[in-house]
């Protein structure tokens, strides 16, 4: 149903927006109005062009997800959605491998750190690269309506990106940070729409800033942010598991 797609697109937009748009729009200079501009229009337009096949989510598939959610996020463990939505329909190896794997992408970190030129342009750009990638790749799993879209980007970009003001645990980016840490995720992202696999941005994400911190001297992320991730990723690859048994217990009675 269109509805439940709508509902964990808003969740996974949110999730994102804490993660990547709030650090960069606070830190960088580009300032939240422009930086919410930016990644609302990136991310609808990678939904609308998106090769990824939709996921069918159906009440049983989003009252489990649902759940996972409200639990974890009561532990501040943000549940990777696209990961275990994509893991109920298809579980293949070579997704397992890629997530598991995937914060090995953050060595890019440590060199576009010393490489990058200053300058909030460039901040910018990659934002609407990155943004784009995750309406692509993430996004377009739960809803390809462009009304529905666009609503679920509109309120999860708009909550995200205004709490994320208030999340202690990360820094606000620099210009030439933010831009690292941006191209770094959209090369993860590229390497998951090649094996047509969604990735965990927030995972990503969080492995370049503890890379960022590290080759930069500073702390901009704590590393217990970078384990809570992965062991998010862990938690919603065993929930996919586990959901075939539990189906029939979610499944409405006739």
């Amino acid at each position: 149903m269109e509805l439940y797609g709508l509902i964990l697109a808003a969740l996974l937009i949110y999730n994102n927006s804490l993660v990547l748009l709030g650090p960069t729009a606070w830190g960088a200079g580009i300032g939240a109005r422009k930086a919410f501009v930016i990644a609302a229009a990136a991310q609808l337009l990678g939904v609308l062009t998106s090769t990824m096949a939709q996921l069918p989510i159906s009440l049983p598939e989003f009252l489990y997800i649902g759940t996972l959610y409200l639990l974890l996020s009561l532990v501040k463990i943000s549940l990777p959605i696209s990961v275990i939505g994509y893991s109920i329909h298809a579980p293949r190896p070579e997704a397992v491998a890629l997530w598991l794997l995937s914060p090995l992408v953050s060595v890019a970190t440590v060199a576009l750190c010393k490489t990058l030129k200053r300058g909030r342009p460039l901040a910018a750009l990659s934002l609407f690269l990155v943004m784009y990638l995750f309406g692509f790749n993430n996004v377009a799993l739960f809803t390809r309506d462009a009304a529905l879209a666009a609503a679920a980007v509109v309120a999860g970009t708009y909550f995200g990106l205004g709490f994320s003001r208030w999340v202690i645990d990360i820094a606000a980016l620099r210009p030439k940070t933010a831009a690292a840490v941006n191209l770094t995720v959209a090369l993860g992202a590229l390497a998951g729409i090649l094996l047509s696999v969604p990735i965990s941005f927030t995972l990503v994400a969080y492995s370049s800033m503890l890379a960022a911190s590290y080759s930069q001297g500073m702390r901009i992320i704590r590393v217990e942010k970078f384990a809570k991730a992965y062991l998010a990723t862990l938690l919603a690859l065993a929930a996919a598991l586990i959901f075939p048994y539990l189906k029939s217990l979610l499944a409405p009675r006739a």
